[in-house]
């Protein structure tokens, strides 16, 4: 079973974010860049689409666990990130939903999400 976990954060308005997953698929294992063939993304904001940002592979998706600075739930690290550009959050005091979409080379789609509070800037 694919992970099935909803991941809640924050940004500010007007600011991209990095959202990153410890991503298994249906076999249990973590995924890797030849265990994907397409990610997409779409961005809600009450209910309604309000983006599709691109996310590729290769860039999103690390055959090995990553722990750097950024990365604060535990030691074990993550295998996907995904830098959300600012346009995604263009209103404050907003939750976005963040809807990805696996396509694995083998067995069924699945998907992971992630919910945003954009808070407010008073200068934007």
């Amino acid at each position: 079973m694919a992970t099935a976990n909803l991941t809640r954060g924050a940004t500010w308005e007007d600011s991209g974010c990095s959202v990153m997953a410890r991503v298994t698929g249906q076999d249990g294992e973590a995924i890797t860049q030849a265990s994907i063939t397409a990610i997409t993304c779409t961005v809600f904001q009450a209910g309604t689409s309000v983006g599709t940002p691109a996310v590729v592979v290769a860039d999103s998706v690390f055959d090995t666990l990553q722990t750097d600075s950024r990365w604060t739930i535990d030691d074990t690290g993550y295998n996907f990130r995904h830098d959300v550009p600012a346009v995604s959050f263009a209103t404050g005091d907003k939750i976005y939903r963040l809807e990805y979409k696996f396509d694995p080379a083998a067995g069924e789609n699945f998907h992971i999400v992630f919910e945003i509070h954009a808070r407010g800037l008073l200068t934007s």
